[in-house]
């Protein structure tokens, strides 16, 4: 089971907490690990190494790449997304030519179950599959970006990503053809890029592989048919992914499923990690049940944790 993440130094911490869920929840699985960055730290280096290979005897490879491939890339300053983000477009690139098919996961999200049945999943003819986007039933990214307002918009934080395809069919040129014509239409990344050029080429996933964190708000922003699948799935969801702006490391981040984060990072070497409290967020967390009755907010549905 090949799993790649992009990251940079300052999102080691993340990536660390996240491989402990996915590790943790994939024992029985042979897990290889694929870690793309710019450049790392050797003290960074060393301690994903200990968790991945010391803590849970799984194999871990580092590709240091360097910035080249990504430094003239759209990107938006105080920016919560990584330029390292881009570097899923040029795996075929960078990994090695004899891995066939990878989990691409990001580091903002909790693994729960094994993955393994989603690495089984069938995507021969496509180039990658992934979960409907929490925000999919906005449509002016499909005006920006040339696509039909009944196409639905993917989210990139957890991709099946068929590596043969993309070779075949040279996806990664394709991309960067496409980002050198309209790179004033990108807003999201390589969000945005591959749902430009793949629009054609994906097929969709269970939302339980990319439980997002909009998926769990009392009022949705997914297309109204997805209403009723998506209440069964945040029943047993198998990946928990904290997207936007409100992290489960920062104080002001009031996810449901910010204790399991904390139960995490207290299972790896981040063990106490803590964000620093602000007088403003407790009291805003505190008086957010109310304002969430009262209709001023957009609070969250009832989540039982195991």
């Amino acid at each position: 089971m090949d799993i790649v993440c992009n990251i940079d130094n300052r999102y080691v911490p993340y990536c660390g907490i996240m491989l402990t869920s996915l590790l943790d929840n994939n024992r029985d699985n042979e897990v290889n690990i694929h870690i793309v960055a710019a450049t790392l730290s050797p003290d960074n280096i060393e301690i994903l190494r200990s968790i991945v290979e010391d803590t849970f005897g799984a194999r871990i490879n580092f590709y240091i790449v360097g910035d080249n491939l990504v430094k003239e890339l759209p990107h938006f300053d105080n920016d919560y997304i990584s330029l390292s983000t881009y570097f899923r477009c040029f795996l075929t690139e960078i990994l090695p030519s004899d891995i066939k098919k990878v989990i691409y996961i990001d580091c903002d999200l909790l693994v729960l179950n094994s993955l393994k049945p989603l690495l089984d999943t069938d995507i021969s003819g496509y180039a990658l599959a992934a979960v409907e986007d929490m925000n999919s039933s906005f449509t002016d990214k499909h005006r920006r970006l040339g696509l039909p307002e009944s196409y639905l918009y993917f989210n990139a934080g957890v991709l099946l990503i068929n590596l043969d395809y993309w070779r075949s069919h040279d996806v990664m040129n394709r991309l960067m053809i496409w980002m050198g014509q309209y790179r004033k239409r990108i807003v999201a990344h390589d969000q945005d890029l591959l749902n430009a050029v793949l629009s054609k080429e994906v097929t969709y996933l269970s939302h339980r592989w990319n439980m997002q964190e909009g998926m769990l708000r009392r009022r949705r922003h997914t297309l109204p048919s997805s209403e009723s699948t998506i209440d069964q799935e945040m029943k047993q969801p198998a990946i928990i992914h904290f997207a936007g702006k409100h992290k489960p490391w920062q104080e002001k981040c009031i996810n449901p499923y910010k204790p399991m984060w904390e139960r995490y990072t207290d299972m790896s070497p981040w063990k106490g990690m803590r964000p620093q409290k602000h007088i403003g967020f407790t009291i805003n967390r505190l008086t957010f049940p109310l304002q969430d009755a009262l209709g001023l907010r957009n609070g969250y549905r009832t989540i039982k944790l195991k």
